[in-house]
């Protein structure tokens, strides 16, 4: 019954998220469950499975072809910023994305003005820019958010200071380290296997 039960929960948490009704993991669970009479709360990962589910069945050859795309924009946008150790994480990284997903790539770089200043000279749109001021370890090392849109798509360039781009945090809907992928890697990736996913078994 706990079982059932739990997978109910994480089922409708996976609708909420899909259909941008909450944005976090923890509001979507609380909010399913409660809708459900239930204090059970499934595991994020379980959710993000059930969210893949949903959009498979929802969006059928056309969620790949999305996934893809999001990649090669992803990929354009690193190499924009490869003096920078660009890195691919989030969403698009790991291969399970909403209709509005946007990219996140952190950069191995703590010169806000720098990174700024490529961006222009890339002729990227600048959406917003935002100075990250949370303590430890809620900040994980972040320094600063530039937020750029690229056809259409949100990009989140993020700064890393040196040591929490070298050891990536961990990552707390899939309980590994947020690795991401690399300029390099995700060329491979996009020429071998662009709809790869990445999600620890």
């Amino acid at each position: 019954m706990k079982k059932e039960l739990r997978e109910k929960v994480a089922e409708e948490a996976a609708k909420l998220l899909y259909h941008n009704v909450v944005e976090e993991y923890i509001d979507a669970k609380k909010l399913a469950a409660e809708q459900l009479g239930t204090k059970i709360l499934p595991r994020n990962i379980d959710v993000a499975l059930k969210m893949l589910k949903i959009a498979l069945e929802t969006e059928g050859e056309d969620y790949w072809k999305r996934l893809v795309s999001l990649r090669r924009i992803a990929y354009n946008v690193m190499e924009k910023f490869s003096e920078f150790n660009p890195r691919l994480i989030g969403s698009v990284w790991r291969g399970i994305i909403k209709p509005k997903s946007d990219i996140d790539i952190e950069l191995d770089c703590e010169d806000l003005e720098k990174v700024l200043n490529k961006v222009v000279e890339s002729g990227l749109k600048i959406e917003n820019v935002e100075r990250i001021d949370l303590p430890e370890p809620l900040r994980e090392g972040s320094i600063a958010r530039i937020r750029v849109k690229v056809e259409d798509v949100y990009v989140e360039i993020i700064l890393k200071e040196h040591q929490a781009y070298l050891n990536p945090a961990k990552c707390d809907i899939y309980e590994d380290r947020k690795k991401g992928l690399t300029l390099t890697e995700l060329k491979k990736i996009l020429m071998e296997d662009p709809v790869k996913l990445f999600i620890p078994r």
